[in-house]
């Protein structure tokens, strides 16, 4: 059986919502947390691996180890956390290849817009987004199993969210 990579941002990383809900949906096999703050903090890391069921592998990585991280262990399911858009970028960068991103939750804080109740981007965000688009990525926000937007890009480069 194929690999499956999925690729999750919520600036909150592992919480309820991810253990409850999305573990056990996606029938991940692995999780990594990809946080560079997150890595170097081995009290954070040992409250994640608490927090995790069993059956999951969990490991906790620093952005730049992320690629490496991935073809280092192999598992049928993998979801991968990132807490914001420029670090799944970043990812991108240093040798990860994924084809859709999903947005959980970015917190509100000045200079970005409200584009759902739980996702708020800057402009610089945005643009990111649509330029992973552009590139036959699909970008999506889920907060739930089962509800979704989806983001297109008209023929002027302009964003747009529908529901899919």
């Amino acid at each position: 059986m194929a690999e499956s990579i999925h690729v999750r941002i919520d600036n909150r990383l592992l919480h309820g919502q991810v253990v409850q809900y999305w573990i056990p949906f996606l029938e991940v096999e692995r999780l990594i947390i990809a946080d560079d703050e997150a890595a170097n903090n081995p009290a954070m890391s040992a409250v994640y691996r608490m927090a995790v069921p069993e059956t999951v592998t969990l490991s906790v990585v620093p952005v730049s180890d992320l690629a490496r991280e991935i073809r280092a262990n192999k598992a049928t399911t993998t979801l991968i956390l990132i807490s914001d858009v420029s670090d799944a970028a970043r990812a991108q960068v240093s040798g990860l290849s994924f084809d859709r991103l999903v947005l959980g939750n970015v917190h509100a804080a000045p200079g970005r817009t409200r584009i759902t109740d739980s996702v708020y981007l800057s402009q610089e965000e945005i643009d990111s987004l649509v330029r992973f688009r552009l590139n036959d990525g699909k970008v999506e926000i889920q907060t739930f199993p089962g509800e979704r937007l989806q983001l297109e890009v008209d023929n002027n480069g302009d964003p747009k969210w529908s529901r899919r």
